[in-house]
Order: structure tokens, then sequence, then C-alpha cells
């Protein structure tokens, strides 16, 4: 995919695919490379991964959204604060049922994109409340 469209509107149009819960969607705008990573994930997802990752994340949360308080771009980079917003009433990875919480969480995605589409998101949130409106607790131990 050759893009024309800016930063700004690739990374709209990311966030437009997020709350159509279309991972395909949000996969087709990354470019053959593009990784996406944030603090939940152990490391970069593939742009092949990225239409799963959507897909588990909307089935844990069915009426997630991601509400776009504000984008900014600067060239190749897009700068998207955002509230991530839900209840988890379906299954989440490393949970034995669902908590019932609902998130009301900020964030900020950093969004690069080239010639192909987006390169890299990089996404920025805070784990520990997260957890902590689903109604878990995150303790921090010796390795």
């Amino acid at each position: 995919m050759t893009t024309t469209l800016t930063a700004v509107e690739l990374a709209e149009q990311y966030l437009r695919g997020w709350n159509e819960h279309d991972g395909e969607a949000v996969a087709a705008l990354f470019a053959d490379g593009g990784t996406y990573v944030d603090p939940t994930l152990p490391e970069p997802l593939p742009k092949a991964a990225l239409a799963g990752y959507v897909t588990a994340l909307v089935a844990a949360f069915p009426d997630l959204v991601f509400v776009m308080e504000d984008v900014v771009g600067e060239g190749s980079r897009a700068y998207v604060r955002w509230r991530l917003q839900g209840t988890n009433s379906g299954p989440m990875p490393g949970l034995p049922e669902p908590t019932g919480g609902s998130c009301d969480l900020p964030g900020i995605d950093v969004v690069e994109v080239g010639a192909d589409g987006i390169t890299s998101v990089v996404g920025f949130l805070d784990q520990k409340t997260f957890l902590e409106q689903l109604g878990l607790r995150m303790d921090v131990v010796p390795g």
C-alpha cells in the first residue's frame, strides 16, 4: 500500500479501525515490517499478528472504545491522546474469568508512518491503574 495520507490521517484511521472492532482494517494500515507495542505485551507485535490482537482485546472488552482526545502531527509522526473505555465481560489471557470491571484509562499512542503506511505504533498506558480498574491487584515482587 502506498499512501499519501498524513501521519495524523493515518492515526485517525487507525483509531477508527479499533473503534469499529475491525482488526483487519487496523492491520491493513501498517507497512510490511510495521510493529505495534504497548506495556501489556512482552514484545512488539508484527503486522501479521495485529488483527488477532484486536480480535482478542475486543473479545475481552466487547464495548471497547478509544475516545480520541487530541492528535498532533509532526512530519512522519503523530501523537494521539486517548481514553480507553470498556468493560471486561469476555475472556482475557491470564485470567480465569472476566472480572466484570470497567476501565476508563488515559493513554497515548506514538504513530510513525512511512510511504507504505504505519511503520510503528508505541502505546503508553498505566498498566497498574488498568488492572486496578478491572478489580485486580498488581503486586511488585523481587524477581
